[in-house]
This record gives structure tokens, C-alpha cells and sequence, in this order.
């Protein structure tokens, strides 16, 4: 089969003792192809290479076959899948002719990987320190008794700080973050040459992300290692990688220098993939017909929800106040245990308030109070779209099926049913033949417009967006953005948009709400809040987005959260927690203006300008006002 041109920009394949490196590369693939069964193979003609102390990053779509280029080096691929290469070594190890003995060897020795779930990958029966030992004691032949120190010493150049009590805490106790730095110093634990990073980061937090990407490039230069890093976020690899391999259908169809691939592209489908990338620098397009944000619809008032833990109490939502306007965009930003999905949850009745209330202009409904058929009227009034809609549709029932469930609520006869549920699929984008199908017939993408499709089917005045695009590709997260706006228009809608990307949130919302700790901190328009943040924790969300730019790169350390800072400084222990101050601002700890006042004095929110409310006792950007 002959496959598509590849676009060579600069130092394309790194061959063997290019720059001038006499051992060669760590990771020599070359014609790789992987196949399964008579279909068209998912990799073709594959040409890689990964030096000692360089990222190279491995960017594309789902399905474009990046993770079995990835598993295909392990010697992990099926049984079912035929492999063949005209070379595919590491360190030398031809990993295709070596036996089972061998490439268990190699896994550790040579070569080591870091998945996307933190969690899934490590055992949770076993504390972290146990876990990192018997890596050591295996791959390093150190004796168990001075594993110990090696364990310490691995914890504490991945940026894991109290590295002794770390070791003794098993992977729930620990923050996403830190798990993921757990999961590096692990794969490190044999002292390999290549490290293989598949979605490292995709489901942190944009502070702890940049925490994981400087390590990344702390693990090239301290320790030396090659590292592939595959990703779908173009910002990832343009402030991480060294070259870039861009895959298409099972193909590299463009490779070479960070900067050359990503400034100068060569390819249509990188141009494509590089539109399709959100940016902060860019508002949101106003169409002309478009409808101006009217009164309030739904008000959330002094809103509160505790939850007990082992006899702990944790506050996910502390004393939110805000309105949502009819035919806005509010988006809502924030960090793991933010409070951000509980207050959606709150928001379409899923979670009943401590106390508060929740009003919605036709026809009230008082927070917390009781009634199913005030509850009932509220949710069909406000729908809502969970990030993971693989897990929110049902796999048993056909989409139809699924679709027509809220109208099951209201008087909607059988016919008038068919007919819209027909309209919406039709709406979203959906193939005529859909309804008749099950989930797992459907793509990422493709699930999300039925989730959408589900919300809208019932005429609601509001629609709550759980994170509806961070599980999905660059270019397919763009099509989803925009058909949520088009829908908008044509459905006359409300959204509620809660993400931790504020890039995305930068492109769909008019106003903007910034949670921390289970508290607002900061509501203004967007192009304020983007262009001139006033709380010190908006200003740190933002310096820590990743640029699709290479050039711009932090050059600075203090552009930087410190190693572990943002991981340990979030409420790893509890949602919304406030052990650091409980008396005080729960971000003083890190905020580089904080003052005495800040640790004493628990900031309120204040309108500081027309429609900008900041919680902050020195908010940024106002010393002369």
C-alpha cells in the first residue's frame, strides 16, 4: 500500500548518530506497520527516532494510531496484531526477535511507560513507596534495605513533596497531580534510557499540568532520558517536545523541529489540527445573530453543600452567590475540587443545597426544599451534559431510545416524540440511521452529540456542560464548540459551561466565573476577566495554560508553579477543604501578594467595578483605584 508524502521539515528522523551522537538513538523504528486480521493496517510505514535527552512529541486524532506505535515498542500489542519493521530496537534490544524473557527485561531496564490514568496504573493494595521499591530491587539489583533511599531520592527529583510520608500512603490518599509525579518516579524506579508518556497530563488540572510538564523536561535534562510524549493537546507538545511527529490514519505525515512543524506547517490536515486550537488571546465570535444576554434567569443565592468524610467535614460549595442571564454563556473555571461540578450538580437538582437558594425566574423553586413535582418541573427546565458520555448514555439501549427518555416527563405523545427526537439528531449532526444504533457504534465525538442531543430534546431554558469537550481531539473539540453555539441560537438556549481549560472557555462564554476552594473568587465578562484578571489565583490559571506557540515557552521558573506546589497547595485531602487557612483566604498560602490580613480574614466577594466581583483582600491590577 503506498502510503501518504511525509512533510520533512527539520532533522526529520534523528537517524542513528545524528548531531553527532556516537551511541545512536535510544528508539530506532523504521517501516513499521501494525495489522489486524485482512483490514487496512492501523500503522503504516512508521519512521521514528528518540536521542538520549530530547522530547519527541507524537501528535493526532483518535484512532490516528499513536498509542500503537507506543504499545507496538513494549512488545504489549495483542496476540491478534501482526507486526512487522525493517528495524524497531531499543538500546539496541531488537524487540521484534526477542523472546518473552527478554522484553520483560527490557520493560525497566531500557524502557518504561507513563499512562494517561495515574490511577489505574498503580496498584492501589499497595502503599507508593512498596510499589517503587520492587521496581528497584528488581531492575537495579539494589537490596531492599537500601531501596528505601533510592525510593526517597526518585520522590524528591519528581517533585513529590514529604517524600517519606508520600511513600507510605497508598495511590487514593494522594492528588491527581501527585499520583501522575508517583507514576513518573515508578517508571524511572529501573533507571531506563526511553520513556513512553501516552496522555500524561490529559486529565490534570491546568496548574498541575504545567507542574507535569516541567517535570517532563526535569526527567530529560537531569536524568537524560528519550522521552516520546503522545498527546492531543498541541500546547502540550509545543512547550515540551523537542521534534514532532504529526500521525494521520496510521501515518506520520509531517515530522521534524518543534517550530518548524508547528509555525510553519507543511501539511493541510497540521494547518487543520493548529485552527483548530483554542486560544486565550482570541474572544469568542459574535455572530450577528446572535441574542444579547437579557435579565436573570437562574439565581443561585449564598448556596452552600458539606459533605461528611470519616468523620471529616468537606466543603465542596461554600456561600456561592451568581446569576446566570438569559442567553449567556457562563463559564465556570477552576481546579479539581473547585467545587465546580457540585455546584452543577446542584444547578439541575442532582445534589439538594445545605443551604441557599436556587431560583429560576419561571417558576421558582427554593434550594433544598421539597416536592417532586417542583424538583421535576426544575429539571426539565435545566438539562445537563456530563464530560464522559460513554458513561452517561446507557450501552444496552439504542439512541433513539436514549434521546426520547426526558420527554418520557412531559405529555409528548409517541408520534410528536419519534418526530423530535428525529429533529435533534438531525440538529447535532447525526447520520439519519442513528437512532436505530447503540452507543458503542459511535465515535468520541459522535457521543457527545447524542449526549447533546438527549439535553435539548425536551425544550430546556438551561443547559449544564459538565467538561463536554476535554476528553476529546483538538479538532473534534471544535466542531463540538461549535455546534453548542449554533444550537444555542436556533434552540434559544442558557449554558452553564464548566471546564478547566480556559482556553475553551475563552472561546464560547460572555461571562466567566472562577471557583477555588469551594468559593467564587472572580465573575466578570470574559474579555475582562481574560485580558486583565484581578484575582491573583485567575492570574495563575492563566500563566499556566500551555501556548500552541514553541516560542513561548516559560524561560523563567517563577512563570512556573514550583515543583509539587500546585498539587500540594489544592485540597488533595478533601474537596474544597480548607486546612491550610481555615480562618483566612483558602489561596493565601499560595499567593504571591498575600499579606497578614489574607490568613486572618476570609476575603467577601465585592463588586470592585459595573458586573466584576472579586473575593480578594489585594486584588491584582487595582492599586490605583
Amino acid at each position: 500500500m503506498k502510503g501518504r508524502p511525509v512533510a520533512d521539515t527539520a532533522d526529520p528522523a534523528a537517524p542513528d548518530g545524528a548531531d553527532g551522537d556516537p551511541s545512536g538513538p535510544v528508539l530506532a523504528i523504521r517501516n513499521l506497520t501494525i495489522g489486524y486480521g485482512t483490514g487496512a493496517p492501523s500503522v503504516r510505514g512508521v519512521d521514528l527516532s528518540v536521542r538520549s535527552g530530547e522530547i519527541v512529541g507524537l501528535i493526532g486524532e483518535s484512532g490516528s494510531g499513536k498509542s500503537s506505535v507506543a504499545l507496538g515498542c513494549l512488545g504489549l500489542l495483542p496476540k491478534a496484531a501482526e507486526v512487522t519493521a525493517d528495524e524497531l530496537t531499543i538500546c539496541g534490544t531488537d524487540v521484534l526477535a526477542a523472546d518473552e524473557r527478554t522484553l520483560t527485561r527490557m520493560r525497566g531496564d531500557s524502557v518504561a511507560m507513563v499512562f494517561q490514568d495515574a490511577m489505574g496504573a498503580l496498584d492501589p493494595s499497595m502503599r507508593i513507596g512498596n510499589q517503587i521499591a520492587e521496581v528497584v530491587t528488581r531492575h537495579r539489583g539494589v537490596k531492599r534495605a537500601e531501596a528505601r533511599a533510592v525510593v526517597r531520592e526518585l520522590l524528591d527529583k519528581v517533585g513529590v513533596p514529604e517524600p517519606d510520608r508520600r511513600a507510605r500512603q497508598y495511590p487514593h490518599q494522594l492528588s491527581g497531580g501527585l499520583r501522575q509525579r508517583a507514576a513518573v518516579a515508578l517508571a524511572l524506579a529501573g533507571d531506563p534510557a526511553l520513556l513512553l508518556a501516552d496522555e500524561p497530563t490529559t486529565a490534570l488540572d491546568v496548574t498541575v499540568q504545567a507542574g507535569i510538564l516541567e517535570l517532563f523536561r526535569t526527567v530529560r535534562d537531569e536524568f537524560g532520558v528519550g522521552i516520546v510524549l503522545i498527546s492531543h493537546d498541541i500546547g502540550v507538545i509545543a512547550q515540551t517536545a523537542d521534534r514532532v511527529a504529526v500521525m494521520l490514519d496510521g501515518e506520520i505525515v509531517e515530522h521534524g523541529g518543534v517550530e518548524e512543524v508547528l509555525l510553519e506547517p507543511k501539511t493541510e490536515y497540521t494547518r487543520m489540527l493548529l485552527r483548530s486550537v483554542p486560544h486565550l488571546d482570541r474572544p469568542r465570535d459574535e455572530p450577528e445573530s446572535r441574542p444579547v444576554a437579557g435579565k436573570p434567569l437562574y439565581v443561585v443565592d449564598d448556596v452552600s453543600r458539606t459533605y461528611r468524610s470519616r468523620g471529616r467535614l468537606i466543603h465542596a460549595v461554600q456561600g456561592v452567590s451568581l446569576d446566570v442571564r438569559e442567553g449567556e454563556v457562563l463559564g465556570v473555571v477552576g481546579e479539581s475540587g473547585s467545587g465546580k461540578s457540585t455546584l452543577a450538580k446542584m444547578l439541575v437538582h442532582l445534589e439538594r443545597p445545605d443551604s441557599g437558594r436556587l431560583t429560576m425566574s419561571e417558576p421558582g423553586h427554593r434550594a433544598g426544599g421539597s416536592g417532586g413535582g417542583r424538583a421535576g418541573r426544575l429539571r426539565r427546565r435545566v438539562q445537563m451534559v456530563f464530560q464522559h458520555p460513554a458513561g452517561s448514555l446507557n450501552p444496552r439501549l439504542r439512541v433513539g431510545t436514549s434521546v426520547r427518555e426526558p420527554l418520557a416527563a412531559s405529555d409528548t405523545g409517541a408520534k410528536a416524540a419519534a418526530e423530535r427526537v428525529r429533529e435533534v439528531l438531525r440538529e447535532v449532526g447525526l447520520p439519519e440511521d442513528s437512532a436505530a444504533r447503540l452507543p458503542d457504534e459511535f465515535s468520541g465525538g459522535q457521543k457527545q452529540r447524542i449526549a447533546i442531543a438527549r439535553a435539548i430534546v425536551g425544550d430546556p431554558r438551561v443547559v449544564v456542560l459538565d467538561e463536554p469537550t476535554s476528553a476529546l481531539d483538538v479538532s473534534v473539540q471544535a466542531q463540538v464548540l461549535d455546534l453548542l453555539s449554533k444550537i444555542q441560537r436556533a434552540e434559544n438556549l442558557t449554558y452553564v459551561f464548566i471546564s478547566h481549560d480556559l482556553a475553551v472557555v475563552r472561546a464560547i462564554s460572555d461571562r466567566v466565573a472562577v471557583m477555588y476552594a469551594g468559593r467564587l473568587v472572580e465573575l466578570a465578562d470574559a474579555a475582562s476577566l481574560f485580558e486583565a484578571p484581578a484575582h491573583w489565583y485567575t492570574r495563575e490559571l492563566l500563566a499556566a495554560m500551555p501556548s500552541p506557540d514553541p516560542r513561548d515557552r516559560p524561560e523563567r521558573p517563577e512563570r512556573r508553579p514550583r515543583a509539587g506546589q500546585a498539587e500540594s497547595g489544592q485540597a488533595e485531602s478533601g474537596q474544597g477543604e480548607e486546612a491550610a487557612a481555615p480562618a483566612g483566604c483558602a489561596f493565601a498560602s499560595r499567593c504571591p501578594a498575600a499579606e497578614d490580613n489574607c490568613r486572618t480574614v476570609r476575603p467577601e466577594p465585592v463588586e470592585l467595578e459595573p458586573g466584576r466581583v472579586v473575593a480578594c483582600h489585594h486584588p491584582a491590577g487595582m492599586e490605583g483605584r
